[in-house]
């Protein structure tokens, strides 16, 4: 199995293509790193910033470069002992003129060789009708009374465009446009009539192909010819100038255009969340498993990858079968990760066939356990005295969700009640009676009280767990909704007390439902919560994360070791990641953002301070969206002294997408341009520098701000030191202040930063350090640390990937405020140790991270350890069982032992 022991994340797109990466291979040799870890680099639409819009898997982008290119690449990255994780896309791809196999389906409907390559109703009996096309601008009368939506040649073939979407007509609709025009026929256009006549006749996929790429070769090579040029255009001209001509041939289409809001309450095609321009593929077939995976596997093959990341794993019908299908492709030694979110206490299912998540759960952990657990209730009180209201968190969360499902998702609940009647689950009398509409709001309920993404059960009748989870959910929707008993009834007996285990046809179809079922949970929580409840519920945005959650807010020390020692047995070689393309916010605007968490006596006053000096230019802008405001300026403004990377202009475009997901005064079709005016003056009014706010914000913000430098550094020494691959995101080995994407996808400045790692050669002197730290604001000791961790990390692989994780006791005064653990393999030992909410600690105190006393508090060495040690971090020695916290934090507010 290769282990990745470190990887680097790039975000290719035409700016950053692999001519790019090639110049950067020695910087990421001597900062440390041993792989890299590639966004998709498969051709996607043109002009992608993120690849995640593919729309040929079989081919390498040709904005980013060339398989060649990437060939060559690998040879450089072998030479250097590194390798690659590449980041692939099994469940969608972009519904794109670009997208050939989509075209070819759209195009010969259940003739095509690619009709069973997407989710439609020509693969699979969840949907019913002609593939929706949510394309048009207002409704299809509308649209074409106004001429926008026309008909033309393109390309060899015949199509509709509209709204800058280009559609292939049906190879049935040929006879009627080339009979369009009183224009006498020739020969050849009688003789192409002709063959399209004949090709009506021809029903297997692969000659129709044939056939048809026959037709339109023969086409191409008149429409050369002028007398045959001007013939075609009279066709189209009549067509155009028609609305009556041309609706017939609209209408014939494998496809049916509709508008955007009409996606929302009818959907006849899977596509990614509620994103219709990504179209999901039928991962179940074996044909379609092939073609998405064959350059895959060929690089795989040839050793230009070593690593998967698979994206959005909980998308796909089965998870569990494609994992086993893909290790099976790519064989025991490629490195697997999946990105999947795992909610507080929720395992990853230990039968996949992979190493282990992308890394939001090491991401939640270390954000929880740098937030100070005791301030949750002065941050929640506060938050409902500040909004005017008290609901529960459940109670919102459960609302965002039903709005979502409501407002956005009708279309795929519509697909889940049908389904679910089609499949016959239920007792004909017991749908009878049930009132129109209560089966379906309880299967919507069901999807709104999952608490996780999905459940993976794949078998009926449902293994006995999982069973009683789905009973409890429902019992908890017949407490909230007594009205609708009976449905609920209806599904518990359908799901839970009726598959009997002789039965295997009803099994079959129950477990079919219900894997549809779930499908679909996984987009609701993504959207309902991630995407819309964590823009809204903003009593403290640090733990609004992907992968992280506003239900929680800290970790004891105690239940950080017991996940490290989970993570360490289960999963070692998992992702340890803290910053991502997804990620709400940079890793160290959380960090600074943790610290309020520790000052709560001082920033919740603070608050009101400046609701005082803004008052009078609030308009009609809400206490809620105010706070959130707030928050955001204080994790993202950048360092002091440090150079504002247009930080005015990216903070009002974050703050446009961020009320734009929070759907309360724009719900991406309706937008309160007066609501969004008084954002603009308040964001202008805040953002003044000769103003009253930014003077005494700044004096604030600048205290919280070095502060968070000690949270960073934390981070950084635990994400290189627990159990798990650190990846460090494009960038961030420096700070790493940015906001939501596009913002995180900004260009880095490399050449700095391999500026400053030349000049780290050299042994570690007392001087260096006090340098470092002085100008800690400048990013150079995050980008040392790192430097330092990923060398140690490549000289103790073993260790690191399969040392025990041994929680260190601490005693004495401030014994809370650390965190000590030891990795320990055979015979090597290393002790990494962390200060917790020293925030609160130099407050007391009335002093700084260095000089604080930490007067008795220490660690201690297990009897089985080494008692020599030294500071690989600042070179200091010693020996014995106890160590002085007050010794080894004296020069960097983090250490890292070796010992022996």
């Amino acid at each position: 199995m290769y282990n990745p022991i470190s990887t680097y994340r790039f975000q290719f797109n035409k700016d950053f293509t692999l001519t790019h990466l090639d110049a950067l291979l020695p910087y990421l040799q001597k900062l440390g790193i041993k792989t890299v870890y590639a966004s998709p680099i498969f051709t996607a639409t043109p002009g992608s910033s993120h690849g995640y819009d593919n729309v040929d898997p079989t081919r390498i982008n040709p904005e980013i470069g060339t398989q060649e290119q990437l060939s060559a690449i690998s040879g450089r990255l072998r030479e250097l002992g590194m390798g690659w994780l590449q980041d692939i896309v099994p469940n969608h791809m972009a519904y794109h003129p670009d997208n050939v196999w989509l075209m070819d389906m759209l195009e010969k409907g259940m003739f095509s060789r690619f009709s069973q390559f997407f989710e439609t109703a020509l693969s699979s009996s969840f949907f019913q009708g002609r593939i929706m096309a949510p394309f048009l601008p207002e409704s299809l009368d509308d649209t074409m009374q106004d001429g926008k939506l026309t008909i033309d040649y393109d390309d060899s073939r015949f199509v509709l465009k509209v709204s800058g979407n280009v559609l292939p007509i049906k190879p049935t609709s040929y006879t009627t446009v080339l009979q369009a025009t009183a224009i006498p026929q020739n020969d050849a256009i009688k003789q192409l009539l002709a063959e399209l006549d004949r090709l009506q006749y021809t029903d297997e996929p692969k000659e129709y192909a044939l056939a048809w790429d026959e037709v339109r070769l023969q086409l191409a090579s008149l429409v050369n010819t002028p007398l045959i040029e001007e013939y075609l255009r009279d066709c189209l001209r009549v067509l155009n100038a028609d609305v009556t001509r041309l609706r017939p041939i609209v209408d014939e289409q494998h496809y049916r255009f509709c508008t955007e809001p009409e996606s929302r309450q009818e959907m006849n095609y899977r596509r990614f969340f509620t994103i219709n321009g990504l179209i999901c593929l039928n991962m179940r077939d074996e044909t379609t498993f092939q073609h998405v995976h064959a350059l895959t596997k060929n690089l795989v093959d040839e050793s230009v990858f070593q690593g998967l990341r698979i994206d959005h794993v909980d998308g796909l019908f089965d998870p569990t079968q494609y994992l086993q299908q893909l290790r099976n492709l790519v064989g025991e030694e490629t490195y697997i990760v999946v990105e999947k979110i795992l909610h507080d206490n929720e395992d990853l299912p230990k039968s996949w066939p992979i190493e282990g998540t992308s890394g939001y759960d090491f991401l939640a952990m270390v954000n929880n356990m740098l937030t100070n657990g005791d301030s949750e209730k002065a941050f929640v009180d506060f938050y409902h005295q500040l909004i005017g209201s008290d609901t529960s968190l459940q109670d919102r969360i459960r609302y965002r969700k039903s709005y979502f499902l409501a407002q956005y998702m009708g279309g795929e609940l519509g697909n889940l009640y049908h389904y679910f009647l089609a499949m016959n689950l239920a007792d004909e009398p017991d749908v009878e009676i049930l009132k129109a509409g209560e089966l379906k709001f309880a299967i919507g309920e069901l999807l709104v009280e999952c608490p996780v993404y999905r459940y993976y059960g794949k078998q009926f009748p449902l293994p006995d767990e999982e069973a009683t989870v789905i009973r409890k959910l429902l019992k908890n929707i017949r407490q909230n909704n007594p009205t609708i008993e009976t449905a609920v009834n209806v599904l518990e007996t359908a799901l839970i007390n009726k598959p009997p285990v002789a039965d295997a046809d009803y099994n079959e179809r129950a477990l079919r439902f219900y894997q549809r079922l779930m499908q679909f949970s996984g987009p609701l929580m993504a959207k309902g919560v991630e995407d819309t409840l964590m823009y809204t519920y903003n009593s403290f945005i640090g733990h609004n994360e992907v992968g992280d959650s506003p239900e929680r807010f800290g970790m004891s020390v105690d239940a950080f070791h017991r996940a490290m020692q989970s993570r360490q047995e289960h999963w070692p070689l998992a992702q340890n990641t803290t910053a991502t393309h997804d990620t709400k916010r940079g890793e160290d605007v959380r960090a600074r953002l943790n610290v309020l968490t520790d000052l709560a006596d001082e920033w919740l006053p603070e608050v009101q301070h400046w609701q005082q000096l803004t008052s009078a230019v609030r308009g009609e802008l809400d206490c809620n969206d105010e706070y959130l405001i707030y928050q955001n300026l204080l994790g993202a403004y950048p360092m002091p002294g440090q150079y504002e990377d247009d930080f005015p202009n990216r903070f009002r475009l974050y703050l446009e997408k961020a009320f734009q997901e929070a759907k309360r005064h724009t719900t991406g079709w309706a937008i309160d341009e007066s609501y969004h005016a008084d954002i603009r003056a308040f964001t202008d009014y805040i953002l003044d520098k000769k103003g009253p706010f930014w003077a005494r914000f700044q004096v604030f913000q600048q205290e919280i701000a070095d502060f968070g430098v000690v949270n960073s550094l934390a981070q950084v020494l635990l994400k290189l030191t627990c159990p798990g691959v650190p990846d460090v995101y494009q960038g961030s080995e420096g700070w790493d202040l940015s906001l939501v994407d596009p913002d995180n996808r900004r260009p880095v400045d490399y050449a700095r930063r391999q500026q400053w790692l030349d000049e780290f050669a050299g042994e570690v002197s007392a001087d260096r350090l006090d340098d470092l730290w002085e100008n800690r604001f400048d990013s150079r000791i995050k980008l040392w640390l790192t430097h330092q961790l990923l060398r140690e990390r490549q000289q103790n692989p073993t260790l690191f990937a399969k040392g025990q994780y041994i929680p260190l006791a601490v005693q004495g005064e401030y014994a809370k405020h650390i965190i000590a653990f030891a990795r320990q393999h055979e015979h090597d030992w290393e002790v990494v140790v962390a200060p917790l909410h020293t925030a609160q600690l130099c407050r007391q105190q009335g002093t700084d991270i260095r000089s604080l006393d930490w007067k008795n508090t220490q660690i201690l060495l297990p009897d089985s350890a080494p008692d020599m040690w030294t500071n690989q971090l600042t070179g200091a020695t010693g020996n014995g069982k106890k160590i002085s916290i007050q010794t080894l934090l004296e020069k960097l507010p983090v250490a890292l032992l070796r010992l022996g």
